[in-house]
C-alpha cells in the first residue's frame, strides 16, 4: 500500500524469449520454368512473391554496365510504350503492388497482393514478363533519370564514399570495382537495343521464385504456375559474373568536397562471403564495434570525443566475397582524430577480445530481434529471395541465426582478428581536403591519394 492508499503490482519482469526458427518453405519447380518456394504464414493475408533472375549487374558485358538496372526500370512500364501509369494503376485496383530492382547479384521482381487477389496479381505479372514493351522511347527517358540520379549520387557524400570505396577495393576487371547503376558514360550510351538484348538472354529455368503468406486453401499454386510456365526467353547465356576479392591494402583516399563541413568517412577490409562459418560471427563483432549508441565506435567517437551524431558499423553482402565496413560524418577540424580513433578501436579486439556483456548484448541485438524483423511475409520472402539470389539455400536464414545465438567472446574475436587485417584497412573520407589532406598524411596509416570534384563526377 502507498500513502494514498493505492495498492501498485509488482514491476512485470522480462520472461526468456520464447523459441522461434525463421519459417521454412516447400520446394518444388514450375514446369519449364524457375524453382519455386512456397512458405505458408497463417494469418499473413497480404501475400508477397520475390521473383530471382539470374541477371544482376554482375553478368552485364564490359561497356553495358547499367543495363540490369535499366531493364528492373523499363519493365515496369508495363506491355506497351509509355503504360508505366496504366500498369501502376491496375495492380492498384487489385490492391497490389509491384517492384524491380537489380544489383549485382540479381535482378528482382517482387509483387505483393492481397491473397484474396493474388491470382489476377500473377496474370498481370505473367504478362509484363512475356510481352514487356521495353520500348525505346521509354528507354531514353529512363536513361536521362539514371542520369539525373548519377549526379545527385555525386553530391551525397555517402554514396560517393561507397563508390570510392568500391572502386579502390576491387581490381578493374571486377564488376564491383563500378557502380552497379552504370558509370555516366556507360549509361548514355544505353539503348532499347540493349535492354532488350540483355533480357532476352535471361534465363527463366535459373530463376527462383519465393512465394509467403497465409496459402492454404488459396489456390495459390496453380496461380504461379499458370504465371511463369514455359516461359522462355530466345536470346544467348549471359557471361558468367566475377567473384574477385577485395584486394586489401593500407591507404587513404579523399574525395575532394571544397568547403565541406564535415568529412564523411569509411573504413573497410574484405571479408569472405555467407557461405563461411565465420561470417555470423563478424556480424556480432561488427555490432560489438559499430552496431548502436553503445557500442565500441560510438562510445569513443560519439559520446566521449563529441566527432560525430553515430558512427555504424556492418558487413556488406555479396556473392563470393564480402567487406566489413565502419561509416559516419565527423567534423571537418577532428578529422585525422577520428580517423585515428577510429582504427584504434577497430585495432582493440586484438589487443582486448570481446567481453562476455558487449558479445550477449550483440547476440540478443541480432538474434531476439528476428521475430519482429521477419513478422511479414513481405520480409520472409525477401530475405529467402536474398538467400536463393547467393546460391545459399532455403535453410540459410534459420541456420545463420541460430550460429549467432551460438557466438562466444573467444569465437567472436578470433574469427574478427582472422579475417580483418586492420592493419590494411581502407580509409575513404569525402570532405575538404585542403583541410584535411596533411592531417591524414600525419597519421602514417598508408599512402594519400585525392580524387578532385571533377573525376568524381566522371566515374
Amino acid at each position: 500500500m502507498t500513502d494514498s492508499g493505492l495498492a501498485l503490482q509488482p514491476r512485470p519482469v522480462p520472461g526468456p524469449v520464447p523459441a522461434w526458427t525463421f519459417p521454412s518453405g516447400d520446394p518444388g519447380r514450375v514446369p519449364d520454368g524457375p524453382e519455386t518456394l512456397r512458405v505458408d504464414l497463417p494469418g499473413r493475408r497480404l501475400a508477397s512473391l520475390r521473383l530471382v533472375l539470374q541477371a544482376g549487374a554482375g553478368r552485364e558485358a564490359a561497356g553495358k554496365e547499367g543495363v540490369a538496372t535499366l531493364l528492373s526500370r523499363a519493365l515496369l512500364e508495363g506491355t506497351r510504350p509509355g503504360g508505366g501509369t496504366e500498369l501502376t494503376a491496375a495492380f492498384e485496383r487489385l490492391g497490389a503492388s509491384l517492384y524491380a530492382s537489380a544489383d549485382l547479384a540479381a535482378l528482382r521482381i517482387a509483387l505483393d497482393a492481397p491473397v484474396s487477389r493474388l491470382a489476377p496479381a500473377l496474370e498481370l505479372l505473367a504478362a509484363v514478363l512475356r510481352d514487356a514493351a521495353l520500348d525505346d522511347g521509354d528507354v531514353r527517358r529512363l536513361v536521362r533519370e539514371r542520369l539525373d540520379e548519377i549526379a545527385q549520387e555525386d553530391a551525397d557524400p555517402g554514396t560517393r564514399a561507397m563508390r570510392e570505396l568500391r572502386a579502390v577495393l576491387f581490381p578493374p576487371e571486377s564488376r564491383a570495382h563500378l557502380p552497379t547503376g552504370g558509370t555516366r558514360a556507360s549509361v548514355t550510351g544505353l539503348t532499347g537495343a540493349d535492354v532488350r538484348a540483355f533480357y532476352g538472354s535471361v534465363a527463366p529455368a535459373e530463376a527462383v521464385a519465393v512465394l509467403a503468406g497465409d496459402l492454404a486453401g488459396s489456390g495459390a499454386d496453380e496461380a504461379l504456375a499458370a504465371a511463369l510456365a514455359g516461359w522462355t526467353t530466345p536470346g544467348p547465356e549471359l557471361p558468367a559474373a566475377d567473384e574477385l576479392p577485395p584486394a586489401d591494402a593500407p591507404r587513404v583516399v579523399i574525395v575532394d568536397r571544397p568547403g565541406s563541413v564535415q568529412t564523411y568517412l569509411s573504413i573497410a577490409h574484405g571479408v569472405p562471403d555467407r557461405t563461411d562459418a565465420d561470417w555470423p560471427l563478424l556480424t556480432v563483432a561488427a555490432h560489438v564495434l559499430g552496431g548502436g549508441l553503445t557500442s565500441r565506435l560510438n562510445a569513443l567517437l560519439r559520446e566521449e570525443k563529441g566527432y560525430t551524431y553515430g558512427v555504424r558499423a556492418g558487413l556488406l553482402r555479396m556473392r563470393g566475397r564480402g567487406v566489413f565496413i565502419a561509416q559516419g560524418s565527423v567534423h571537418t577540424e577532428v578529422t585525422a582524430d577520428a580517423v585515428a580513433d577510429g582504427l584504434a578501436v577497430l585495432r582493440s579486439v586484438a589487443a582486448d577480445g570481446i567481453g562476455d556483456d558487449e558479445c550477449a548484448a550483440s547476440v540478443r541485438a541480432l538474434a531476439d530481434r528476428a521475430p519482429a524483423e521477419y513478422e511479414t511475409a513481405r520480409a520472409v520472402a525477401a530475405e529467402l529471395a536474398d538467400a536463393a539470389a547467393s546460391g545459399l539455400g532455403s535453410g540459410y536464414p534459420a541456420a545463420y541465426l541460430a550460429a549467432v545465438r551460438a557466438a562466444t567472446p573467444d569465437a567472436v574475436a578470433r574469427a574478427y582478428t582472422g579475417r580483418v587485417d586492420t592493419d590494411a584497412l581502407t580509409v575513404v573520407a569525402v570532405g575538404d581536403a585542403a583541410q584535411i589532406r596533411e592531417p591524414l598524411e600525419r597519421l602514417g596509416h598508408g599512402p594519400v591519394t585525392v580524387t578532385a570534384p571533377e573525376a568524381a563526377g566522371a566515374e
